[in-house]
């Protein structure tokens, strides 16, 4: 593993010193070493973690201090900045915004924890299984996600990007508080800013729906959040859980297989007819889960448009063919 958890501890233990982070949230980011952290399989596959917070202005840190613990600024702009420490622990301080919640009133004091991230750099099968994984295990454990980026479409952070990242939110009374990061594919360095794709806000915040979204673009000109039926509800899905678990453990295993792997269909075929289906049953939890997951999968932008289409012509078809029914009563009355 790259991670070093007895670094982890001393730099956590040093930025503490600076209150720069509370014990409560070290404890928070040094429970990802514990079997029992959902995502736990990832870690050794990961190259390295960071650890986020937010200040009230990122000037005033004390840079010194820092740089005396033996790392040098990364990727530093007004308002953000990264540390890079030897094993695999990553510091990023930053006072702008970084999440579409940042927009929003905020009563608590800074500095905080703002989220920690899994830096899967390894594009291999293996890694990528585990990231395409990450929904499957947040919902059996009650977490909610959001995915960002895809094939074509990368993360964009101030100077860098990413292929894509999912995003999980802990749920109540849980030993997490802050989101975590989930971060796919080789970290790419641009040498001019290209923007920042914000964090989608948790879909259960109270105020989700008065959110902005995160335009592509440095803070770019915002548009209302995508809502639907009742904000939030598709990350509540794991809630159908607490009344019927042993049925919701057979459904999730039932779903996982049917849905997930290569076998007779590809993994971005079944994601086409899950996006079909999800249209023909009109589902808009489901058109956004399954647009995600085409994209995630492989499948172009012509290639759900016409699985749409293949829905609707069916849906067409099925209203017609009922016809029959009504000209087979029509001939029971004479009236053909």
């Amino acid at each position: 593993m790259k991670l070093d958890r007895k670094r982890f501890v001393e730099v956590l233990g040093q930025f503490g010193e600076m209150g720069l982070i509370s014990r409560k949230e070290s404890d928070e980011v040094l429970a990802m070493f514990e079997p029992s952290f959902p995502w736990a399989q990832t870690l050794p596959r990961a190259e390295s973690v960071h650890v986020h917070l937010r200040v009230d202005d990122v000037s005033q840190l004390p840079h010194d201090k820092i740089r005396a613990l033996g790392a040098e600024p990364t990727q530093q702009k007004d308002g953000y900045v990264k540390y890079m420490f030897p094993g695999g622990i990553n510091m990023i301080i930053s006072s702008i915004d970084v999440a579409e919640d940042d927009r929003l009133p905020d009563a608590r004091p800074r500095p905080h924890l703002d989220h920690t991230g899994i830096d899967l750099r390894d594009e291999s099968a293996a890694t990528r299984a585990l990231f395409d994984g990450v929904p499957t295990i947040a919902a059996a454990h009650g977490w909610r996600t959001k995915a960002q980026g895809g094939p074509g479409k990368p993360v964009y952070c101030c100077h860098v990007e990413v292929g894509m990242k999912h995003w999980v939110y802990p749920p109540a009374n849980a030993t997490f508080t802050a989101p975590i990061e989930l971060a796919f594919g080789a970290l790419k360095v641009n040498a001019g800013s290209m923007g920042c794709d914000l964090r989608p806000i948790d879909p259960a915040h109270p105020d989700a729906a008065k959110a902005v979204c995160g335009g592509h673009g440095d803070h770019a000109d915002a548009a209302p959040a995508t809502g639907y039926y009742v904000a939030g509800d598709l990350a509540k899905f794991g809630e159908m859980s607490k009344s019927a678990p042993a049925l919701w453990d057979k459904f999730l295993a039932y779903y996982g297989a049917a849905t997930d792997g290569d076998t007779a269909l590809t993994r971005r075929e079944k994601a086409l007819i899950g996006l079909a289906v999800a249209h023909s049953k009109q589902c808009p939890y489901c058109i956004e889960a399954y647009t995600a997951n085409c994209l995630d999968r492989g499948a172009t932008v012509d290639q759900m448009h016409e699985a749409v289409h293949v829905a609707a012509a069916l849906a067409a078809g099925i209203d017609l063919v009922h016809g029959v029914q009504m000209r087979n009563v029509l001939g029971s009355k004479n009236a053909l």
